[in-house]
Parts: C-alpha cells; sequence; structure tokens
C-alpha cells in the first residue's frame, strides 16, 4: 500500500509539472505576440511574413500541438531534413509539418502514460505490480513509436496509388505530346487530368510543375518528383528522358515504349495477384469451407449409423 501511495504521489506531480509548463508555454505565446503587436503599433512597420502569407502563419499559430512544437528543442539540420522530406512523402507539406509531428510524438509518449499512472490504483488492482508496470512500459513504447509508424503506413497508402496511377500518367503524357504539347505544359496538363482519381500523383505532379517554373533542372525536378513517390519507374522514366535529350531521338516515340512497358508491368502484376489467389484461399479453404462440407456428408451417415446401433 504504501508503494501504492508513492506512485500516486509521484503521478500527481508529474502531473502538475507538466500542467505548470504548458502554463508557462501559453504565457509566453501571449506575452510574445502582445510584444509583436506593440512593435507593430509604434513602428508600422510590416512585420516578416504579414500579408498573404501573414493570415496563413496566423492561422497556424492557432494549432495547439504546432504551438508545443515550436518550444521543443529541435533536432539537427540534417534530422529536420529527413523528417520534413519523410513528411512531403506522407502528404504533409505544411512549414510547421515538423514541429506538429515532434508535438505529436511528445503527446503520445506522455500522455497515456500520465493517464495510466493517474488510474495505477485500479490497474495494480486488477493486475500485478509487476504486470501494471509492463502496461504501462508498453504503453509508453507504443506511444514512442505510433507517430512513425502512422507516417510510414500513410507513405505505404501514397506509394501504392502513385504506382496503380503511373501507366495511366504515361498514356495521358503520349497522348498530350503526340498532340502536340511540350513536354511542359503535357505535365501541367496530366497534373490536372489526374486531379480526381489519383490526388497523390496530383499534388507532386504541381510541386514538380512549380520546381520547373522556379528554374530548377528538369531532370533534378522529375528526380526529386520520383523520390517523393518512392517509384523507381518514374526515376526510370527521369533517366530515359534525360537520355533522349542528349542524344536527340525523338520523346514521343520514347514515351510511347516507355508508356507500353507500364502497362505490361501494370498486366505482369496483376497477373502475379491473381496467381497467387489459390494460395491465399487455402488457410480459409481448410479452416471453414473444408470441415462444413465434411459435416455435411457424414451427418447423414453418423445419424444412420446412430439409429442402427441403437445409441
Amino acid at each position: 500500500m504504501h508503494f501504492e501511495n508513492s506512485l500516486t504521489i509521484l503521478a500527481s506531480l508529474t502531473f502538475m509539472a507538466v500542467s505548470m509548463g504548458l502554463i508557462m508555454i501559453a504565457i509566453r505565446s501571449v506575452l510574445l505576440n502582445s510584444r509583436r503587436l506593440e512593435e507593430r503599433l509604434a513602428g508600422g512597420a510590416v512585420l516578416e511574413g504579414e500579408g498573404n502569407g501573414g493570415i496563413a502563419s496566423s492561422r497556424k499559430k492557432a494549432n495547439l500541438l504546432t504551438q508545443l512544437g515550436s518550444h521543443l528543442t529541435l533536432p539537427d539540420a540534417k534530422e529536420i531534413t529527413r523528417l520534413r522530406f519523410m513528411l512531403g512523402q506522407a502528404g504533409y507539406y505544411d512549414q510547421s509539418s515538423v514541429k506538429t509531428f515532434l508535438a505529436v510524438r511528445l503527446v503520445s509518449l506522455f500522455g497515456p502514460v500520465l493517464f495510466a499512472l493517474l488510474l495505477w490504483g485500479p490497474i495494480s488492482a486488477k493486475l500485478s505490480i509487476g504486470g501494471a508496470v509492463l502496461t504501462i512500459l508498453t504503453i509508453a513504447a507504443i506511444g514512442l513509436f505510433a507517430p512513425t509508424w502512422f507516417v510510414r503506413w500513410k507513405i505505404k497508402k501514397r506509394t501504392d496509388q502513385c504506382r496503380r496511377g503511373f501507366p495511366d500518367m504515361m498514356d495521358l503524357m503520349v497522348a498530350c505530346i503526340e498532340a502536340g504539347l511540350g513536354l511542359d505544359a503535357a505535365l501541367v496538363r496530366v497534373s490536372h487530368e489526374l486531379g480526381g482519381r489519383y490526388p497523390a500523383l496530383k499534388i507532386n505532379l504541381e510541386i514538380m510543375n512549380l520546381e520547373l517554373r522556379a528554374g530548377r533542372n528538369r531532370h533534378e525536378a522529375m528526380l526529386n518528383f520520383a523520390n517523393r513517390i518512392n517509384l523507381e519507374e518514374a526515376k526510370a522514366l527521369a533517366v530515359m528522358l534525360k537520355q533522349a535529350e542528349e542524344m536527340g531521338s525523338s520523346i514521343g516515340q520514347a514515351l510511347r515504349s516507355f508508356a507500353d512497358e507500364m502497362r505490361h508491368k501494370r498486366m505482369m502484376r496483376a497477373e502475379e495477384k491473381a496467381m497467387g489467389l489459390s494460395a491465399k484461399l487455402t488457410v480459409p479453404l481448410i479452416m471453414f469451407i473444408f470441415p462444413t462440407i465434411m459435416i455435411m456428408l457424414l451427418l447423414p451417415a453418423g445419424i444412420r449409423m446412430k439409429d442402427g446401433l441403437g445409441l
């Protein structure tokens, strides 16, 4: 009982410390906003990021997780770049996405643990002390890795969507090129046409078009596009277009050959899934369908044997 009281006191103190920290963060945010307002009224100068961007920035700051993440100690520049790239692959392109991700990871780590510590009495009553400690450690481990698992699941989902839409994108590019459009104009047209069915592919194409408008090299922009959607086919497309430009061959013919290859690969993947369907059906067939058939076949014989033996 003494151990349980000590843990309850420890949980209460931890909860009070976290609450005081959140209160201090809120007070600091209010003071910073007040100081900025006073400087603006006194100097009349436009602060950095105001105008249209300032409105969007103020809306972003309304997010509590973003405010919490802005007060955390951020990792080094290399780790921030890696996290921003990973979040971009998952579809989170906001400027404050890294701070929000770090805040979510902090909340998912300490929130369930604090809740479990506050309920230590009922948990320890149903479980032993060792079981309760193991439960809290399991919750902490899940809370630590859950945000990363969710982001990776989002990346896999968007990659599968881009893989399904890539052959359609190639067919549209071939149609646009043969209709007389240039490669850059064809990419813009394709991004508009793919929006309804493949939104992930459309967004990444629009980002690539913005990079091309900003003056980035086409090969580099297409490699960035391939890295964002995480497809080897897109990297092969970038290399093929660069080789076609360097050798002076027809881009339309090269795209048509590449599109035919993409359709062939999609058909091969469909045939591979169809061939693996029989193996996947083996387990439910043995566990559910086969016992039912055996019962239906043997039940009448069993009833006749029971009547014949007089049981």
